[in-house]
């Protein structure tokens, strides 16, 4: 008989010949991270909260927890939905107490509040233990698609082909961002900052599900992957299968009555408390960010301007990739990022590129834009916001409503967070009550 394996250490593998796993090929969590401080093994069917839980379908994974639609037959704090969705952090994350914290004070501050039914108010927490450790699980209302992947299931997106944006209808564009502008006028008010405002973390809201038989819910076996050791042993660590994600599309309202919800506040921290790092997409951090200065509420209106852009024409405003994680990659990452703003949004005042330690690679005594890489060649100038919004719009949108909507992100996008508008500034915007 085999001796069992040894128990895995909590730092992951320096490289491929350490992996304990063959190769999944699947796109879903990274069989490697089932290990002490990691995920928990889940299989269909296990129950959690003594029974109170019964997990039937995968909604949804991300670098620190698994997301499940789970069965519910009464709940520890509140009366509850029959499905509710589960969303199990990674042990090592279980430790951090900022977005319980967050969390239990939204939940107590949403009864009453006009903009609480934009952001996913927690339910129910408990712990539970497993071979990897003991982790936090929330519980929430079950949710349906991302903002960024229910656009490539409308119709009018179908099929993707090369070159042509995936984009929402003006209507529903409106109304997503509306619904995300009214979730961060909540959580400013109550001095909470999202820190991670993307596409990704815009869930839409699903028609009642309650009367929905299980069986129809259920996660379909299909989209189960097996998990073999290099070593042919079993593993205690990690699951017998992985599964790919099905968030509920077939139950999302996309109606005139389409509810849209900030979720996942794991990158959340309280105004007064920052980070000294943020969980913000490379391409939509404010200015402040990018400069390692103070930051507070700012970053989240800096993040909802470039989605401004980026719902209404499928594309990214700024188009920045870090390909690793040295400095010197960080570095050019910023640069790159920071000669688009120059570009594309008007040019970088004294206090940016006096805080900019290597401003003077890539300009001039004059402010005239330099070239280091390309010796010999033209430096290359982004087109203008404005330039950039007429070649990438939808027809639907004419010539004024796009002066308009320029008008907006300019608004939004200042390089001084305090001359941002706030959340609560914004709604009266004339747009967004048309």
């Amino acid at each position: 008989m085999p001796s069992p394996p040894a128990t895995p250490p909590v730092e992951l593998p320096p490289g491929r010949q350490s992996w304990r796993f063959k190769t999944t090929g699947a796109c879903c969590e990274w069989v490697e991270l089932y290990r002490p401080g990691g995920f928990h093994p889940v299989a269909l069917g296990d129950s959690f909260c003594a029974g109170k839980y019964t997990v039937i379908r995968k909604l949804g994974d991300g670098s620190f927890s698994t997301v499940w639609l789970a069965v519910s037959t009464g709940n520890c704090r509140h009366s509850t939905p029959r499905y509710v969705a589960l969303k199990i952090m990674v042990a090592k994350a279980s430790t951090t107490h900022t977005e319980l914290s967050i969390l239990n004070h939204l939940s107590k501050a949403a009864p009453g509040h006009p903009n609480a039914q934009h952001v996913t108010v927690l339910l129910d927490i408990f712990w539970h233990q497993g071979p990897n450790g003991k982790h936090q699980c929330l519980v929430f209302e079950p949710m349906g698609a991302t903002a960024a992947s229910l656009v490539e299931k409308l119709p009018e997106n179908k099929p993707a082909m090369f070159g042509k944006p995936q984009r929402y209808p003006k209507w529903m564009a409106k109304k997503i961002l509306l619904h995300a502008l009214r979730g961060l006028a909540f959580l400013h008010e109550n001095s909470v900052v999202h820190g991670d405002v993307q596409p990704g973390n815009l869930l839409f809201a699903i028609n009642d599900i309650k009367s929905a038989k299980e069986g129809k819910l259920k996660q379909d076996e299909a989209t189960a992957i097996p998990v073999y050791r290099v070593d042919r042993k079993d593993d205690r660590w990690a699951p017998k299968n992985l599964y790919l994600k099905q968030p509920l599309y077939d139950y999302v309202d996309s109606g005139p009555k389409l509810r849209v919800k900030l979720s996942d506040l794991g990158a959340a921290f309280w105004l007064a408390n920052p980070p000294s790092n943020t969980m913000t997409p490379i391409s939509l951090r404010a200015p402040e960010l990018i400069l390692h200065q103070p930051f507070g509420c700012g970053i989240d209106m800096w993040s909802f301007g470039c989605l401004v852009f980026e719902i209404l024409t499928g594309r990214s405003l700024f188009a920045v990739m870090m390909l690793g994680k040295d400095q010197e990659e960080q570095d050019d990452a910023d640069d790159d990022h920071l000669t688009q703003l120059n570009d594309i949004i008007q040019p970088l005042p004294d206090p940016i590129m006096t805080a900019w330690p290597r401003a003077s690679k890539w300009y001039g005594p004059n402010r005239q834009p330099l070239a280091p890489y390309s010796e010999g060649e033209p430096p290359y100038i982004h087109d203008s916001l404005q330039v950039l919004f007429l070649k990438n719009k939808p027809d639907e949108i004419n010539d004024k409503e796009s002066a308009v909507l320029c008008s907006l992100m300019k608004q939004i996008l200042q390089y001084g967070p305090a001359k941002r508008p706030s959340a609560v500034d914004l709604l009266k915007h004339p747009w967004f009550s048309e």
